[in-house]
């Protein structure tokens, strides 16, 4: 019944609408509404003010435009949103005529998150769709105005989840946003422009939005970070970490604020390992290992592409050693990335084969050193001899010369 409705109130004359006649003599804040509206993604797919509110627009009288028996709503409660904007949404034959990909479960998915369970049970402070999509002012998620563009994510988040006033009641911490913002995520994305980066709804999800549990934090992770989770998986860790109720990966990496790791959370000083485990036990004697591994490859490929820039810097040709390197840097993420087996064997073994091919680099760009050496003294001894030939063939000319 209700797509009925909506295909009939789509079809009301463009020409009559006295919603926009009405509300254009009325104060700024109606004027707003109008001008947001201009660039509303409804809006440019042909729907008008009945669309969504219903009523009559081509009625003159008030109390007609605006009659409930007509599908008049007015701006429904925070309650009926959800309901509001899934009447269109959730009909995939309705939504199939203006973008047949779009999905049309948001609703459901919706009721299956905290904001909606919390909603169903009378919380009329949690967000709803137009906590996140302003209504009148919607534009495709492709759009960078959008307020779910990928970089407007955060801050669209942070609307409710930074105001400490807001969140109070809940118990949530409301520093999210800017400890994502100091990320190595966040700078990917907000900084660089790598869109690809993740964001809130990346971890979080888009309308069924939950804060990852215990169970599944890794495997959001994992998501994208594939490698270190089979390896972690696969580690001796893995078990007594779930006995434990730690987080695969957040109980090293923080969930929001994650920095770009380093061989110096293995050991050292400030040790992420000696936060947990003893100094002189054996899971810290497999750290340094480990750190002494990635740390003996990063120097052997920094080295070795010092060498082969220098090379290349004097006009050889480094190609073959380039390709060396190129295999010690991928040595390298793989070691890091081995780092989640907790074994310093594994660590080992790739760190070495890193090792060996930053080693064959190194000893290209000595070679091509030394053959630019040798070209040059060659090339210094040929213009001596022709120089000085030259200079005894000039002396005998001239010696002929003073004959004559």
């Amino acid at each position: 019944m209700s797509l009925l409705l909506a295909l009939a109130l789509l079809a009301a004359p463009a020409g009559a609408d006295t919603c926009v006649k009405c509300h254009s003599t009325l104060e700024d804040k109606h004027a707003l509404i109008l001008r947001s509206f201009s660039r509303d993604i409804h809006k440019e797919k042909g729907l008008t003010c009945v669309s969504c509110h219903g009523g009559d627009s081509a009625k003159e009288d008030m109390s007609e435009a605006m009659d409930p028996e007509k599908g008049y709503v007015g701006v429904p409660s925070p309650a009926q949103v959800p309901e509001f904007c899934g009447k269109c949404h959730s009909s995939p034959a309705y939504m199939r005529r203006f973008n047949p990909s779009l999905p049309t479960d948001q609703q459901a998915k919706y009721r299956t998150s905290t904001h909606g369970i919390r909603l169903q049970a009378g919380d009329e402070v949690v967000a709803t769709c137009a906590s996140c999509h302003p209504a009148h002012s919607i534009r495709p998620a492709k759009d960078p105005t959008s307020s779910v563009y990928v970089k407007n994510v955060a801050e669209t988040c942070a609307r409710c989840h930074a105001d400490t006033k807001k969140m109070a009641p809940y118990g949530i911490a409301v520093t999210q946003a800017a400890d994502y913002r100091a990320s190595v995520h966040g700078k990917a994305l907000l900084e660089r422009g790598d869109t690809s980066a993740p964001t809130c709804n990346t971890c979080h999800g888009n309308h069924g939005a939950v804060p990852p549990g215990v169970a599944s934090i890794g495997m959001v992770c994992g998501s994208c970070h594939v490698g270190n989770m089979e390896f972690f998986k696969a580690s001796p860790m893995a078990g007594p970490w779930e006995r434990r109720g730690f987080h695969a990966c957040a109980t090293c990496h923080t969930a929001h604020g994650v920095q770009k790791p380093t061989s110096a959370l293995l050991a050292g000083s400030g040790a992420l390992c000696a936060r947990c485990h003893k100094p002189g036990s054996k899971p810290l004697a497999v750290a340094a290992s480990m750190k002494g591994g990635l740390d003996g490859l990063k120097a052997a490929y920094d080295g070795a592409e010092g060498s082969v820039r220098q090379a290349e810097e004097k006009g050889m040709d480094m190609a073959e050693a380039r390709d060396a390197l190129d295999g010690a840097r991928m040595s390298m993420f793989q070691a890091r990335t081995a780092v989640h087996a907790f074994s310093a064997e594994a660590v080992a073994k790739i760190s070495e084969e890193g090792k060996g091919s930053a080693d064959k680099a190194s000893l290209a760009a000595r070679e091509a050193v030394k053959d630019f050496r040798n070209r040059r003294l060659g090339l210094g001894l040929s213009t001596f001899v022709i120089a000085f030939l030259a200079g005894a063939v000039y002396l005998k000319v001239r010696e002929l010369e003073e004959k004559d």
